[in-house]
C-alpha cells in the first residue's frame, strides 16, 4: 500500500493560517501526512519549518509531520537534537525527519557556515544526535562538534528515535545554485551516509522508476559494507513532487494558475526553491489539468512499488496558491480514481 501526503512550499504567499488549515483538512480527510520544506535566508517568503510543523502538532492527532528536508548543517547538532525531541513530544510521536544537505552557498554564508563542509559537518551532527538520542550520557570529539558527559532528557517518544529520511543522492531536473557546475547523476557520499544513518530516501525533483530501481540497489550495497541489512519492507522511500499538480477542467486555466505559483516563488532572478527546476520541467513531469489526467499520473507512480517494493508513499504539493481549494478537487475528483491508500 502506497500512503499519501502533501506538502506546503516554503515560498509563494501562502499564510500561515492556510498552512495551518491545509494540515487540519489532510488529517480531516483521512491522509497520511502534512510535509514543509526548510530554508533559512533565501529571498522568497518562507516561515520557519520547525515552528510550523510545532503549531500542525498542536492542531492534529494524527498526521505525520515531515521535513522535506531539512538543511542539518545549518544547524548546531544539540539544539537541533532538542528541537526534534520537542517536537516529537507535542506530537506524540509523529515527526518524520528528511534530512538534507543544502545547496545555496548564500545561506550558508549568511549563518556562518562553511558551504564546502557541509557534508562533514552533517556525518557529525546525524552522528551526534542519534546519540544523544540513545545514550544517557555523551561525550563527542569530531572536527566540528565536540560535547563532554552531555546529557539530553527526555529521550524522544518514538525508538529508539524518529525516522530519518535522507534527501537526494540523485541529481536530475535541479539546476543548482547559480554558477555552479552542472552535475548530473549520484551522490556516492550520500548513497554511504543514508546507508549508515538513515532509514529511508527522498528521491526528490521528478520522480522516476530507473532512479529508484538503481537508488535502491546502491543502497543496499552501500549497507552491506556498513554492516547492515536494508530490507524492503523496513525502508522508507517516499517519492515528493514539488509544484507538478494543479486540478482544473480547463487546462488552460490549470497551467496559468501553475504559472502565478511558480512565479511568486522567485525574486529578482535569484534561487528558485526546491532545487530550482524550470517551470517547463515541472509541468512536464506532473501533470495540470482535469482530475482523470493528474489521477494518471499519480497511479503511474503508485505503480512503482510493483518493481520497487521499498515505495511507502508519494508527497504531492499543489502548484497553486490556493492549495485548500485544490486539496478539494483532489479529494472529490482525484481520490476516487485512486487505488486504496
Amino acid at each position: 500500500m502506497v500512503k499519501l501526503g502533501f506538502a506546503m512550499p516554503a515560498g509563494s504567499y501562502i499564510p500561515a493560517s492556510v498552512r495551518l488549515e491545509f494540515a487540519e483538512q489532510l488529517e480531516k480527510l483521512g491522509y497520511e501526512s502534512f510535509w514543509l520544506p526548510h530554508t533559512a535566508s533565501r529571498d522568497v517568503d518562507s516561515f520557519d519549518t520547525l515552528d510550523m510543523l510545532a503549531a500542525a502538532a498542536a492542531r492534529t492527532s494524527r498526521i505525520k509531520l515531515g521535513t522535506d528536508v531539512l538543511q542539518v548543517p545549518l544547524y548546531q547538532p544539540v539544539d537541533l537534537a532538542r528541537r526534534l525531541v520537542t517536537l516529537d513530544h507535542l506530537s506524540d510521536g509523529r515527526v518524520i525527519l528528511g534530512a538534507g544537505l543544502g545547496w545555496i552557498p548564500k545561506e550558508f554564508e549568511d549563518l556562518g557556515v562553511p558551504f564546502e563542509e557541509r557534508g562533514a559537518r552533517m556525518d557529525e551532527a546525524l552522528d551526534l544526535m542519534i546519540r544523544l538520542w540513545t545514550e544517557e550520557e555523551v561525550t563527542y570529539e569530531g572536527k566540528y562538534y565536540r560535547v563532554k558527559e552531555t546529557a539530553l532528557a527526555p529521550k524522544p517518544v518514538q525508538k529508539p528515535y524518529p525516522k530519518i529520511l535522507m534527501g537526494g543522492l540523485y541529481k536530475g531536473i535541479q539546476r543548482g545554485s547559480p554558477g555552479a557546475p552542472s552535475k548530473g547523476g549520484w551522490n556516492s557520499r550520500g548513497i554511504q551516509r543514508t546507508a549508515r544513518f538513515a532509514n529511508g530516501w527522498i528521491p526528490g525533483g521528478r520522480p522516476a522508476l530507473n532512479v529508484c530501481q538503481e537508488g535502491m540497489e546502491l543502497l543496499k550495497e552501500a549497507a552491506r559494507k556498513e554492516g547492515r541489512r536494508l530490507e524492503d519492507e523496513d525502508f522508507d522511500l517516499t517519492l515528493s513532487s514539488f509544484g507538478q499538480f494543479n486540478i482544473d477542467r480547463d487546462q488552460e486555466q490549470a497551467f496559468q494558475e501553475a504559472g502565478r505559483f511558480y512565479t511568486a516563488r522567485v525574486r529578482k532572478g535569484f534561487y528558485q526553491v526546491q532545487g530550482n527546476p524550470s517551470f517547463e520541467s515541472l509541468g512536464e513531469s506532473g501533470c495540470y489539468g482535469p482530475a482523470g489526467d493528474v489521477a494518471e499520473v499519480v497511479n503511474h507512480w503508485i505503480g512503482f512499488k510493483k518493481v520497487v517494493p521499498a515505495l511507502k508513499r508519494i508527497v504531492i504539493m499543489f502548484a497553486s496558491l490556493d492549495p485548500l481549494r485544490q486539496l478539494e478537487r483532489f479529494h472529490s475528483e482525484v481520490q476516487p480514481l485512486l487505488p486504496s491508500t
